[in-house]
């Protein structure tokens, strides 16, 4: 079964207190499941930009942080605007 996507961005956090980047074999170590039961939940937080992959493996981004520092709970509702930097508006002239 694959953890949850907070479970994994959550241990991701813990396990970079230096802002040095975890690799995925020690992350599903730590998680206690396969490396490739990781893969969903890493997906997600690259797509919203919550983790950066290095070659080293995963670090949480500044927001990741700052999101994590609100202490949301699991009963509120936390909702995240994610925008693409390739949209622009187009400008008539």
């Amino acid at each position: 079964m694959s953890p949850s996507t907070h479970t994994v961005l959550v241990e991701i956090v813990e396990e970079t207190p230096t802002g040095d980047a975890v690799s995925k074999r020690r992350l599903a170590e730590s998680l206690a499941v396969p490396e490739t039961a990781l893969d969903p939940a890493l997906e997600k937080l690259r797509e919203c930009e919550f983790i950066e992959a290095t070659e080293e493996g995963y670090r949480p981004t500044t927001t990741t942080r700052e999101v994590l520092a609100l202490d949301v709970d699991f009963d509120d509702i936390l909702v995240l605007d994610v925008v693409d930097d390739d949209t622009t508006d187009a400008v008539d002239e």
